[in-house]
């Protein structure tokens, strides 16, 4: 694998569709220099989620078309070996033509960021330079301003979350489906961090409130970005927490307790309450 020369092809070849899907996984496959390739067309056609014979059909649209060509290096891959595929078993070796990769510039849009970088490298941007001057102090602290890198300079990984987080935002509004995406997106980006957690936070209270009021037409996602009207929500009610009634806390006595503890109790009011107690269950089994 040569992640090198897949960040070639993505930013400088001139193909699209099957041609660059094809280019994409050769280079996922060979090394630096664009040799050690000998796939079988079955797994090419795999890797490319296409049909053996559009395989084959994109492989040749990449190889040189005469030995003209070849010597030209106008071509994306060649065979470099086991051209009629040798014995059974055997594949051919292909080769990418990285030094066409290198002769070629950069698609525009990859230009301009990576002028971002060249810029951003000579002021210091990237990595925040001190700011403040010597004050002559040993112990001085010098202040760095931070700054929130390209997005173009972001792992993948932040910029899929980000973009994440606005669809799912954006689809949950009801006028998203009339909406202007771009629009949108445009005012989710002059958002700060937490501005954007709290405006898909607070979303569904804003439209209940446009609901209780009996009003038919919701602004669009954008409006509502750019007005922050979530602010002007009252704060959400904090749930009170009830503490559940306790078995084991301690019982006040019935006042026949407090007497027999006190010893006001004789024997005959004990024998005399037991047996009008008897009689009760007794009377009550009779009736059932």
């Amino acid at each position: 694998m040569s992640i090198d020369v897949m960040n070639k092809v993505i930013q400088r070849a001139r193909v699209g569709g099957s041609k660059l899907t094809c280019l994409l996984v050769m280079a996922n496959w060979c090394d630096d220099e664009g040799n050690s390739l000998y796939p079988s067309i079955d797994l090419l056609a795999e890797a490319m989620r296409v049909s053996r014979s559009q395989a084959q059909r994109v492989l040749h649209a990449l190889m040189p078309k005469n030995s003209e060509d070849e010597s030209a290096g106008i071509w994306w891959l060649r065979v470099t070996g086991n051209e009629k595929g040798g014995a059974p078993g055997t594949t051919r070796r292909y080769e990418l033509n990285v030094a066409r990769l290198d002769a070629m510039a950069m698609l525009p849009e990859f230009e301009k960021a990576a002028e971002r970088r060249r810029k951003k490298g000579k002021t210091g941007r990237i990595h925040a330079t001190p700011r403040s001057v010597k004050t002559g102090r040993m112990d001085a602290t010098l202040g760095v301003a931070w700054v929130r890198p390209d997005s173009s300079e972001e792992p993948s990984e932040v910029r899929e979350a980000r973009a994440s987080e606005f669809e799912k935002a954006y689809r949950a509004w009801p006028t998203s489906p009339t909406d202007s995406r771009a629009d949108a997106l445009a005012a989710w980006n002059e958002l700060t961090e937490d501005e954007k957690r709290e405006a898909a936070f607070e979303a569904d209270r804003v439209v209940a409130v446009f609901k209780s009021v009996g009003r038919k037409h919701i602004s669009g996602f954008a409006k509502y970005l750019r007005e922050r009207r979530w602010k002007g929500l009252p704060p959400r009610e904090v749930p009170v927490e009830r503490t559940p009634p306790r078995d084991d806390l301690p019982r006040k006595p019935t006042r026949f307790e407090q007497r027999l503890s006190a010893g006001a109790v004789d024997q005959a009011e004990v024998d005399r309450l037991k047996a009008e107690l008897l009689a009760r269950y007794a009377t009550e089994d009779a009736g059932r």
